[in-house]
């Protein structure tokens, strides 16, 4: 006959939700009354019912909503969306739907409008790129308050006690950033910074944290302007060339790169490739040619293919086992792309997918 939960429980003297926790060391157990348990667990020989839990999981039919904050194509949530789609796969033969949204750009009420439409809908768990809008702090900060699990994806909100955080170190690649330009111009430089949109808090984060690691630690590089993007070519081509109109003797730039192909196409039209030296936030098939070409001198990636599996992981973990993400905030670690290691970064992303969790 199969040794029981219920069964090491009695031999215990406790709860079998205690002896469930104790075993997959989640929630608060007495150290000594756990060892007791996975001591009896131990001597009994007791192996979890892998089968039946996959069954039991899979009657709970249980839906992960996903909701991002543009609507438009975006080359770098395509890769987001790639990663989500991955974990997607793997997690479904345990019955469990991840359904993606997409919000109208950086509609503050319409996402908030997705978040109350992802739970009629019977979500048990929400990833979201959220907006950075009181209005979004506000739901999630309620739903947390319900303990409904809630990822924060690619980008934070302050004052908020979501699960946990899947992204990048904004703070850390804004630093990168500085010590990065200091390399490839130790004797100083005129820098233009052109960041994506600010309504990522993020984004916010990596331009102030830049800002002041040069004035702390690299004055002689003097940050002339920082111009915020629209993810609109057109737009972002505009204030390009009117930014390079009034600073016409930059020769440092950071760029959005595969969030703008309209402000690179600018600062190459107006002939500052080859003359000035070009850093990118992440990368894409345009700026990896330029990479080459030795037009631009490095991207700084976020790996958003592994944002996205992860998101869902950590989400698909907790609804399955009660696991708790170790750490509240699951910071992807930053790469920095040259000429010379250009080649790996498909292999890169699929790898880091791969090894989620080492």
């Amino acid at each position: 006959m199969a040794v029981t939960i219920k069964k090491i429980a009695e031999l215990a003297g406790v709860s079998m939700g205690t002896v469930d926790r104790a075993l997959h060391d989640r929630g608060r157990v007495n150290p000594a009354v756990a060892q007791r348990i996975k001591q009896i667990a131990a001597e009994l020989n007791y192996h979890p019912n892998s089968v039946a839990k996959s069954l039991s999981i899979r009657n709970k039919n249980l839906k992960i909503a996903i909701i991002l904050h543009i609507q438009s194509r975006n080359i770098y949530f395509d890769d987001v969306i790639r990663g989500i789609q991955r974990c997607k796969d793997e997690i479904k033969d345990f019955g469990i739907s991840v359904d993606l949204k997409l919000c109208p750009d950086f509609n503050a009420q319409a996402q908030l409008a997705l978040i109350d439409e992802a739970i009629e809908e019977g979500a048990n768990a929400l990833a979201i790129v959220p907006i950075n809008s009181p209005l979004i702090r506000d739901r999630v900060n309620s739903l947390c308050s319900k303990h409904f699990p809630v990822v924060f994806l690619t980008n934070m909100i302050e004052d908020t006690d979501c699960l946990s955080f899947v992204g990048c170190n904004y703070r850390l690649a804004g630093q990168i950033t500085a010590g990065l330009l200091n390399l490839i111009s130790p004797q100083g430089g005129k820098l233009l910074l052109f960041s994506p949109g600010f309504q990522m808090y993020g984004h916010v984060l990596r331009a102030k944290a830049l800002e002041q690691q040069l004035i702390d630690s690299y004055p002689q590089i003097q940050l002339q302007q920082i111009y915020e993007m629209t993810g609109d070519d057109i737009q972002d081509c505009q204030i390009t060339r009117q930014a390079l109109a009034d600073y016409p003797d930059t020769d440092l730039f950071v760029c959005p790169g595969a969030y703008s192909r309209g402000n690179l196409q600018a600062i190459r039209e107006l002939g500052y490739f080859k003359r000035a030296k070009i850093l990118c936030y992440d990368c894409s098939k345009e700026v990896g040619e330029e990479i080459k070409s030795r037009n631009i001198t490095a991207a700084i990636i976020q790996r958003p293919q592994q944002q996205g599996y992860n998101a869902v992981k950590i989400l698909f973990e907790y609804l399955t086992s009660d696991t708790l993400p170790k750490t509240k905030n699951h910071f992807i670690k930053t790469r920095i792309l040259l000429r010379e290691n250009l080649c790996e970064a498909d292999w890169d992303e699929k790898e880091a997918v791969r090894g989620w969790g080492r």
